[in-house]
């Protein structure tokens, strides 16, 4: 029983010296200052060990002798060890400083009162080591310069008669000359090989930091491309997902209603719905393949703006109209649109990408139809000073989750916590319309409240141009009835499909066309035929591309105009093609209303106006 009384009282004790004596400051192994902290720690416990039993036999001595000056000092240092070295909130520096200034004074007060005392050369020496292991190189020099001018300073006070002290020295003046020049001498023997070794530890510890910041380095590397890794995989699968939605669900209705528009008992009326439908879908299906090209382009930063006049209000109203159909069709009478222009001139001119501006509100007007269906939306813009226009899309939908309003510019970031409605959509819209500002010289954000509303604002560097008069003969040209009869086309395809609808769409204008499956029968055709009119030029083919049949064309004869019609879309075809020697370019999906007006560019149909429907 005794015995395991005795353990407990030891572990309390130890738990007791750890709790309160032990370093607390550096985490552990942290480099050259945990080992200080922890010699300290053990230095502390000694000299409170010894300090006591000194102070006792001290104190108890001066007080018999009636030297209460002495007991007072010996207190004052016992106490003030104690503090120092109990006391862990107190800065490392100063404990550390406290300690060494408390063993100095020690030292200097046994030389004083006798100068011969091993005692005093022996806390002057440990003043000096502790110095050297606790401060540092720097720290032991210090240490031995005080040490030696301290002692110099003794000399003076004790063998000089200026100064009156209440004892005689102990030993002469030689003797003491003597003995600080051997104790300086021990202490340089001393301290030299200990500087060495702590240096060279000092080195090991400093290397042994580099490695632990390198592989702390590398950790945190690998760490950050696991979450990156991670990142991309579910950004991969969400892109995917997305897409298979958003592909898939225009498809469903193209091939639903094309299937449908064969149905014997379908009635005019309602095939004319189905084309419509179908020519809507196939839009949607176009512009999702446009905006993965757009993020293609921004990631190779091939995408590009190009400043031309545009006529902002005019723009403004197409917008709207499209928008406004929109909303019609999909039944949401609840909805309104508005429509906000923030300068009164109707003729407004501007320099900036029309396509990439329109494409800009078309993303973020889409996403207001989305996610409102109720109330209105209201885009339109205002001018600020002369130097920019701020746009706006205000909508009183669902609105963003709080905290959310820069996330909502990322990639596949989607906030709907709706498990009731499927809100449809990539999630790249936003990202591409924050690009799209960016490149053309504003900034854009977001402003929203949960379940009422949210508005985008985006800015714009306004340079207003002078109106210019339209091309008014440009505006018609895309409702004239052209007629190219008598003129032959060269049409360089290999796709049987795309040829029949290019075949078709020339045939309504008496057009003679000439198929060429390759780019090498495209060239031997030309050479053979000498009333070729006009070629229009696929690129990819087989044998021979596009780019090189043009070059072997516009050898032959330059003065034929060669139209460029692609599908390649990530790089910038229409300069390539315009190098290779094209005259003009069209990307697929080719329009009609496009094609025929390319055409007629170049070669001029002889038809008549006619009336807009």
């Amino acid at each position: 029983m005794a015995k395991t009384k005795g353990s407990r009282l030891v572990r309390e004790i130890d738990v007791f010296i750890r709790r309160r004596l032990g370093p607390s400051s550096a985490p552990t192994g942290d480099g050259l200052h945990y080992w200080r902290e922890r010699i300290f720690h053990y230095f502390s416990i000694g000299l409170l060990f010894f300090g006591l039993v000194v102070y006792l036999y001290l104190g108890l001595t001066f007080i018999q002798e009636e030297a209460y000056t002495n007991a007072i000092f010996t207190t004052f240092v016992f106490l003030s060890a104690v503090f120092v070295t109990s006391v862990r909130s107190l800065p490392f520096k100063f404990r550390v400083g406290w300690i060494l200034f408390l063993i100095y004074l020690i030292g200097i007060y046994q030389v004083l009162k006798a100068n011969n005392s091993a005692v005093g050369y022996m806390f002057l020496l440990s003043y000096t080591l502790m110095s050297g292991i606790l401060v540092g190189q720097k720290g032991a020099w210090f240490s031995i310069l005080v040490s030696t001018i301290s002692l110099a300073a003794l000399s003076a006070i004790l063998y000089l008669p200026t100064f009156s002290i209440p004892y005689t020295p102990a030993i002469p003046f030689l003797d003491y000359l003597q003995l600080s020049i051997v104790f300086t001498i021990v202490i340089l023997i001393t301290l030299l090989p200990l500087n060495s070794l702590l240096n060279g530890m000092l080195f090991s510890l400093k290397k042994e930091q580099r490695y632990r910041r390198l592989l702390r380095r590398e950790h945190e590397n690998l760490v950050l491309a696991k979450r990156k890794a991670e990142e991309s995989d579910r950004l991969k699968t969400s892109f995917l997902s997305n897409m298979s939605h958003e592909i898939r669900t225009p498809m469903n209705a193209i091939l639903g209603f094309s299937n449908l528009l064969s149905h014997p008992e379908i009635d005019t009326s309602e095939k004319e719905e189905f084309v419509n439908l179908i020519k809507i879908n196939g839009k949607n299906l176009l512009t999702l393949v446009e905006d993965i090209i757009d993020i293609s382009k921004l990631d190779s930063g091939q995408l590009q703006v190009k400043n031309a006049p545009c006529k902002l209000h005019s723009m403004m109203s197409e917008i709207f109209d499209s928008f406004h159909e929109d909303i019609k069709r999909r039944g949401l009478f609840n909805l309104k649109l508005y429509v906000k222009e923030g300068v009164s001139d109707e003729n407004i001119l501007i320099l900036t990408d029309e396509h990439r501006l329109k494409q800009i509100l078309v993303n973020l007007i889409g996403n207001a139809v989305k996610f409102t269906e109720r109330g209105f939306i209201e885009f339109g813009y205002t001018q600020i000073e002369d130097q920019f226009l701020q746009f706006y899309v205000k909508d009183t939908g669902i609105g963003l989750p709080h905290g959310k309003e820069n996330e909502i510019f990322e990639r596949f970031s989607k906030f709907n916590n709706d498990k009731q409605r499927l809100y449809g959509g990539t999630g790249i819209g936003l990202s591409i319309a924050k690009h799209l500002v960016n490149l053309l010289g504003g900034e854009i954000w977001v402003e929203s409240e949960a379940m009422i509303g949210t508005t985008f604002f985006f800015t714009l560097p306004y340079h207003r141009l002078m109106n210019q008069k339209l091309d008014e003969e440009a505006k018609r040209e895309s409702i004239q009835d052209f007629n190219w009869e008598g003129k032959t086309f060269l049409v360089a395809e290999d796709e049987e499909d795309n040829f029949r609808y290019i075949e078709v769409a020339l045939a309504l204008s008496n057009a003679s066309l000439i198929w060429a499956k390759d780019g090498q029968e495209a060239v031997n055709v030309f050479r053979k035929v000498n009333n070729i009119d006009l070629v229009l030029m696929d690129i990819k083919m087989p044998l021979m591309d596009g780019y090189t049949a043009t070059r072997e064309i516009k050898t032959i004869n330059k003065d034929v105009p060669v139209i460029a019609q692609t599908a390649y879309a990530l790089s910038e075809e229409k300069e390539k093609s315009k190098e290779a020697g094209c005259d003009d370019y069209i990307a697929k999906p080719i329009g009609y209303e496009d094609l025929l007006t390319t055409i007629n560019r170049y070669v001029p149909g002889n038809g008549n106006l006619v009336s807009k429907l």
